[in-house]
């Protein structure tokens, strides 16, 4: 069942469990959720996940950025990206019972439009939260409490883009960040698990089997013939636009353990089809996540020719007071991806923040990197 149908399938559950939460009482069972997901893979084998097809997305809001030379290198492109992409807000009356159980839900008041749609407004970055439960790979931000999405498990968020992608093949890569969460919510009733090696590699095969490589731009393809992925990346050897347009692209967010993992004997994630977040001294470092467009790293990382998502906005201060400084020191900056919570066409319904590129384009040159 699509996710959007948790809002109605699981309000009776959820409610029962925030009551349970504030009231103290311990979790006597409010039922067991009805699942948003397609099946997805149990613990023990990883399956293909949904084979439900998505809905016909809206046309183009945004013209495909064929303007865009194609010797043009996409670390001299600058796109806008969304955060927590999948992200759908719960009925308003259940979200209200679940602030009183945990005040920061406030800041989970944002609600993103479908994956489709949203590439069709022109966003070309996404960013999913991946969670390890007995059904799977699922994706959602915090179980039971705020837990609706837009597409399904992790396979259907993948054939989302993979279908859009090949419907508009001009298109400038389209860059996902993974996210691996384990969050231990007390009271909740999906229980979640750590991420092992073997399920690095069960999320490499599960997007394997819906992306051919040819279709993804790896980080084999950026290193080339140099010794590391960091040299190629210095060296200014991301593909041009000729090489890359209709392709996607995957970044494991996420450091320390699981980069270890997933780089065991792969130093250079040779073989992987997903690139690994930088941290600046590693043979895989090619793009990095620095989320203050203040930082004085993200103009180093910038200049040194790596790739750079920044945010535009966090907990949604920025939209509230209407602050577009972040934004507009990110677009600066030369940061090649600007996540927001309020991308076109979901600005802020009081004060209008959003954030969008200049000319409302899908992509343009970098400000500070394209020629």
């Amino acid at each position: 069942m699509p996710c959007q149908a948790y809002r109605k399938a699981n309000l009776a559950h959820v409610t029962c469990c925030v009551l349970a939460l504030l009231l103290l009482v311990p979790w006597a069972g409010c039922g067991q959720k009805e699942s948003t997901q397609s099946q997805a893979p149990s613990r023990e084998t990883a399956s293909a996940g949904s084979q439900t097809a998505a809905e016909p997305a809206p046309a183009l809001e945004v013209p495909l950025e064929t303007h865009l030379d194609d010797t043009l290198r996409l670390n001299q492109l600058q796109v806008i990206a969304t955060h927590n992409s999948y992200h759908a807000m719960p009925p308003a009356a259940l979200h209200e019972l679940v602030k009183k159980a945990y005040p920061d839900a406030v800041n989970w008041e944002y609600d993103h439009a479908p994956l489709d749609v949203q590439l069709n407004r022109g966003i070309r970055s996404f960013e999913l939260d991946i969670h390890h439960t007995d059904k799977g790979y699922e994706v959602f931000h915090v179980q039971d409490f705020d837990a609706a999405c837009t597409c399904g498990d992790f396979t259907g968020c993948l054939r989302v883009i993979r279908d859009w992608s090949r419907a508009h093949p001009e298109h400038v890569p389209i860059i996902t960040l993974l996210e691996l969460k384990k969050e231990d919510v007390k009271q909740a009733s999906t229980k979640t698990y750590p991420f092992e090696g073997e399920d690095l590699d069960a999320l490499d095969q599960l997007l394997l089997s819906v992306f051919p490589r040819g279709d993804l731009l790896t980080p084999d393809d950026v290193r080339g013939d140099y010794a590391t992925l960091s040299q190629a990346v210095r060296a200014g050897n991301w593909p041009p636009l000729a090489q890359s347009r209709g392709k996607c692209m995957f970044v494991l967010h996420t450091q320390g353990e699981h980069a270890e993992l997933y780089t065991q004997g792969a130093p250079s994630c040779e073989g992987r089809p997903m690139f690994m977040q930088g941290t600046g001294d590693k043979p895989y470092d090619a793009v990095f996540v620095i989320n203050n467009p203040m930082d004085p790293q993200l103009a180093a990382c910038v200049e040194e020719g790596f790739i750079v998502r920044t945010r535009a906005d966090a907990d949604l201060k920025e939209g509230h007071a209407n602050d577009t400084g972040p934004r507009d020191t990110a677009l600066a900056r030369g940061a090649h991806i600007i996540s927001t919570d309020f991308p076109l066409g979901e600005a802020h319904p009081t004060t209008g923040y959003a954030v969008q590129l200049p000319g409302g384009v899908a992509a343009r040159p970098n400000p500070v990197t394209a020629p």
